[in-house]
């Protein structure tokens, strides 16, 4: 579907996806298809018919993009809410920090989604990133024990977040595609 049709009444059952597609859609929250399968597929160049368990109607076909998918500008939209934001303010902007920051959570087994290092100012920049909103403790106490070491000002957590992600082949090629999906999201 276009979106999650529990949620968006007006969701549209997809006719085909492709393997990108459909990766991209699964990857950013929706609940269809694994990510594996997906990758499975599409190296291998077997055809996904995904249909419903309760009807005999026909489903989504996922498989290689050809001409015809590229007429959709959008293909679907998905989202998460399973996740938290962590910032760390006014960390110094040298190199070297933001390995010892990650290494440091990766060799806790902190799952670390979305980065986001703003331009620097005055030689300090914030960072903030995305992890499994279940993992945010144990994350804030990592980062909370590096502040300090590495300079940083403050640390702050948030899990009244959401990943919102719009996925389609003919995006690249239509401007004004994020404009319109904030000019929705402040309407709503």
């Amino acid at each position: 579907y276009t979106a999650d049709p529990r949620i968006v009444p007006g969701a549209r059952k997809l006719t085909v996806a492709s393997y990108e597609e459909m990766l991209e859609l699964a990857a950013s929250g929706a609940k269809v298809l694994m990510t594996r399968s997906v990758e499975f597929a599409r190296n291998h160049g077997v055809v996904v018919h995904v249909r419903s368990s309760f009807s005999d109607a026909e489903g989504t076909w996922v498989r290689k993009e050809d001409e015809r998918m590229e007429q959709a500008i959008i293909s679907g939209v998905a989202h998460d809410t399973s996740e938290a934001k962590v910032t760390i303010e006014q960390v110094p902007d040298r190199p070297g920090v933001a390995a010892r920051l990650f290494r440091a959570l990766a060799d806790e087994a902190i799952n670390v989604d979305m980065i986001v290092q703003n331009v620097s100012a005055a030689g300090v920049t914030d960072i903030s990133f995305t992890l499994p909103a279940e993992q945010l403790e144990a994350g804030m106490g990592i980062v909370n024990g590096l502040a300090g070491e590495i300079g940083a000002v403050g640390v702050s957590g948030d899990t009244g977040i959401a990943r919102v992600s719009i996925v389609g082949a003919g995006m690249k090629s239509h401007p004004g595609v994020a404009a319109t999906m904030f000019e929705v999201l402040s309407d709503a």
